[in-house]
């Protein structure tokens, strides 16, 4: 049957074994159009044409998966993000729009030519600073993550796109070389505090790896480790750009405030008017 199944005709019986479920929707035409790196206009020219028959294996394998709630990017092994494709799998968070927004407003924010220091703290898959070392090839990109499993997934991206980074496994700054200093540090680290799991999706709560989601003291605990370090860590008038929860605008500017009473805080907020990014910057420190 399946030696003369066309894209569409696979992508159809796909959609009807999942269709009513509580599961993506959209799950099985993103499998197929990552399988073949299509874009929209790709799968628009290719779906009359006859699926090889190990792609139609690979989708029927995928539905049982789909049900289970597994997220479409772990399936295929990897995601999409800032127009590359990058290797993911359940060691690493799914990277999201959000995420690509927080890029925009440090790129839009810096000098595009200067040379800066960049850390990406928590990298996960490394999204944030391999994006950020391939818009702006002079710019310095240390990445850090505390899982080493993150970190091979972060080498392997930084590897297959070309992207010269430098990885450190840390805790946070502590196992960073004690006199490293950035001009700026981006960070998308856990900030989900435990009472917001019934929010949750079902396909992050299950596969998604909880140490990058979820922190202590409502989800602000690796926060205030940042602001407990940040002026031993910036170079004078740095940045740090941070993803944060919607509902934390007022508490992420209370920390950062008490942490640094003389630093500038702002939040943006996302595409769909929630606020979902905090910058800090150091102006206290006078040039020496």
């Amino acid at each position: 049957m399946n030696n003369t199944m066309t894209y569409q005709e696979a992508l159809s019986w796909a959609s009807s074994c999942i269709e009513g479920k509580n599961v993506d929707q959209n799950a099985p035409q993103f499998i197929i159009t990552m399988l073949n790196d299509w874009s929209t206009t790709d799968w628009l020219l290719n779906r009359r044409h006859r699926i090889p028959a190990e792609q139609f294996a690979f989708l029927q394998e995928a539905v049982p998966r789909i049900l289970a709630h597994e997220p479409a990017q772990y399936i295929v092994g990897k995601a999409p993000f800032y127009g590359r494709s990058f290797t993911v799998n359940d060691q690493v968070l799914v990277p999201e729009s959000e995420t690509e927004e927080l890029i925009e407003w440090v790129l839009e924010t810096l000098p595009a030519q200067q040379p800066v220091r960049i850390l990406d703290l928590g990298t996960g898959s490394g999204v944030i600073g391999i994006t950020l070392k391939l818009e702006r090839p002079q710019w310095q990109v240390t990445m850090s993550d505390l899982s080493p499993t993150a970190l091979m997934v972060a080498r392997q991206n930084a590897a297959q796109l070309g992207a010269q980074v430098t990885l450190y496994q840390s805790d946070v700054f502590d196992q960073l070389p004690p006199d490293a200093t950035f001009d700026v540090i981006v960070t998308n680290p856990p900030y989900i505090a435990d009472a917001e799991r019934d929010l949750m999706d079902t396909a992050v709560l299950k596969y998604e790896p909880a140490m990058a989601l979820f922190a202590d003291h409502e989800g602000l605990a690796i926060y205030e480790q940042i602001a407990l370090h940040l002026e031993n860590r910036l170079a004078h008038n740095g940045m740090l750009f941070g993803e944060t929860g919607f509902q934390q605008e007022k508490a992420i500017q209370t920390l950062f405030r008490q942490s640094l009473p003389t630093a500038t805080v702002d939040t943006k907020h996302d595409i769909n008017g929630l606020m979902r990014m905090v910058r800090v910057r150091l102006n206290q420190k006078e040039m020496e």
